[in-house]
């Protein structure tokens, strides 16, 4: 089958179209083949394909396949008759099988076909498309899940940074209209980006280019922050901005030795690169202000992939896409070459998918 994906770490570039074995060896008790119809492209992909977390989670092996957000058709079910042959489903390929062990069909979802987990998947709502049902994994389940750790309640003011990208853009609508924040501000550059904030649930948009968060929001305590979510590595900024118990949730950044292990990544190799929470500037900045500071990876929730798959159902709310590219097209801006240029960039509004069928 086809797939895009690297031989070996580096630079986008490496990425290819390539042919790799149609799945086979796994467990067919908790997997499912899904017949991919779109594939969308997160930021952690561009590291992963750098090396950046080799020393983490490396691959299994190469060719890897790229990508782990994906909608498409069952094309075999699994034998506990969780789905069904040709039910709609999207998902996040997690790579982990139900007993903490690597599957051999770890690989990504740029691709004709891919292996995903039960747990992981969840069926499609009826009027969203498979490039937005794509679109919404990673990007909603992390915005999801900080916003559960950083104890944002009902009324309650949340700054997140980088509100016009695919994680932004999630946790304004979740922030707004399923936590019920009372304020809601997030960064943005002005024109579309701000106008598409707005129009997410944001109630203020502030011009990174032209304006410091910090000048606007730390000097009043009225104006400070019950919640801050830091999506661009501005954690020890918003130590100024966030209340007096406050939290400040980071996904953004060199992560902690803490989060390293709670992922069961090899933390043992990089203690001697990594600092314990305590000892981050980060940490005893928001300590100063006496706030929290919590770095969050994402973690595999079935609960929370079916939250959002409710919630997009009823409409609360909604993904956000970049734009679309076509799998099987050679041309280097139309085709999927394009969709990775788009993303990799940082330039996006929301995110960029790929469609393997029409």
């Amino acid at each position: 089958m086809k797939a895009v994906g690297f031989s070996k770490y580096g630079k986008p570039a490496n990425l290819k179209m390539t042919e790799v074995p149609f799945p086979h060896g796994f467990n067919p008790k908790t997997n499912i083949i899904i017949k991919v119809h779109a594939s969308s492209i997160n930021p952690v992909d561009k590291a992963l394909l750098g090396g950046d977390l080799k020393m983490v989670r490396p691959v299994a092996s190469f060719p890897h396949v790229i990508s782990y957000d994906v909608a498409g058709v069952v094309e075999q079910a699994d034998e506990n008759g969780t789905f069904t042959v040709g039910e709609p489903v999207f998902a996040r390929l997690f790579g982990d099988s139900s007993d903490g062990n690597k599957t051999p069909w770890f690989r990504g979802a740029m691709a004709e076909y891919c292996v995903a987990h039960i747990s992981n998947a969840v069926s499609k709502p009826e009027h969203i498309s498979f490039e937005e049902a794509a679109s919404i994994p990673l990007v909603g389940m992390t915005a999801l899940q900080v916003l559960k750790t950083s104890g944002l309640k009902e009324g309650d003011s949340i700054f997140i940074s980088g509100g016009a990208g695919g994680v932004g853009t999630m946790a304004i609508q979740l922030a707004k209209h399923v936590f019920k924040a009372g304020r809601v501000v997030t960064t943005a550059s002005k024109g579309e980006k701000a106008k598409m904030c707005k129009s997410l649930g944001a109630d203020e948009v502030v011009d990174y280019k032209s304006q410091k968060f910090t000048d606007l929001y730390s000097k009043d305590i009225n104006n400070k922050f019950d919640v801050c979510f830091d999506t661009t590595a501005e954690s020890l900024d918003m130590a100024e901005i966030v209340k007096e118990g406050g939290s400040i949730v980071t996904i953004a950044g060199m992560p902690t030795l803490e989060e390293i292990r709670r992922i069961g990544g090899s933390a043992w190799i990089l203690k001697l690169f990594l600092k314990r929470k305590q000892k981050r500037k980060e940490f005893k900045a928001a300590q100063a202000a006496n706030a929290s500071w919590t770095y969050l990876f994402l973690s595999p929730s079935g609960d929370d992939l079916r939250a959002l798959a409710e919630h997009l159902q009823s409409g609360t709310i909604k993904a956000v896409l970049d734009g679309t590219w076509d799998f099987h097209s050679e041309d280097i801006e139309s085709g999927w070459q394009g969709a990775f240029t788009r993303s990799f960039s940082g330039r996006a509004k929301g995110k960029c998918v790929v469609t393997m069928i029409s």
